[in-house]
């Protein structure tokens, strides 16, 4: 959140932001502050994953003159980020912003809501006993844009964002921040009911005890 507030205030009225999938739709609708008209897009029907950079591509593509940057999750980097290729082959200046929390986050704080303990949602090496409980794993983000030919910044502080964004806004290139986070640190308390298909039959008190939740907030729902 502290890195939302942080590049909100350094972009200008006319720059634009895009986003889809993970906490940060919600986290943006939350804590952001839009410039002009016409410069927050950000998709809530699908959470679609990977869409961010192709998404920031086609609006650069839209308008050339204007400033891009494109809010994801290491997660849905992951998913696809070889738009970043073809931004670097046109010539095409976008800049993304990546949350680097080592997990699909937001998947696992909803297993975990859903009365599930964290399995393959944090990117972890196998530890001695075959599970998914070893060492973080150091992924590069800034490492890999640079192999596509763009500028990157790897960032673990304040000052670095702040520098990162002031040297960027003179980049001719894609610039992508990989911007080390600690996990958890989105936005909780939505106010709203995310419904999730749960077990109704578990040995686990807490799965049993998210399907006694989900019945109860089936019972408020209207039909439309």
């Amino acid at each position: 959140t502290r890195v939302i507030g942080l590049i909100n205030q350094y972009l200008q009225p006319d720059d634009i932001a895009v986003g889809s999938s993970g906490s940060l739709p919600g986290d943006l609708q939350r804590l952001w502050r839009s410039g002009h008209p016409g410069t927050y897009h950000l998709e809530y029907a699908f959470s679609c994953m990977g869409y961010e950079v192709c998404g920031a591509l086609g609006v650069k593509m839209a308008c050339p003159d204007r400033e891009v940057y494109a809010f994801l999750g290491d997660g849905s980097y992951l998913m696809l980020h070889s738009e970043l290729y073809t931004a670097v082959q046109e010539g095409l200046k976008i800049n993304l912003v990546i949350m680097d929390n080592s997990g699909w986050g937001c998947i696992e704080n909803l297993q975990n809501s859903q009365g599930s303990s964290t399995f393959g949602t944090v990117f972890r090496a196998r530890g001695e006993d075959g599970r998914l409980d070893g060492a973080v794993l150091p992924i590069n983000f800034a490492a890999n844009a640079r192999s596509y030919g763009a500028v990157a910044y790897t960032i673990r502080s304040e000052s670095e964002l702040l520098d990162a964004l002031s040297d960027a806004r003179h980049q001719v290139k894609p610039c992508v921040f990989d911007i080390k986070v600690l996990p958890g640190s989105m936005t909780h308390g939505y106010e709203s009911w995310w419904r999730v298909g749960v077990a109704e039959v578990s040995n686990s008190s807490q799965v049993a005890d998210a399907h006694a939740a989900m019945a109860r907030e089936i019972d408020k729902a209207r039909p439309y």
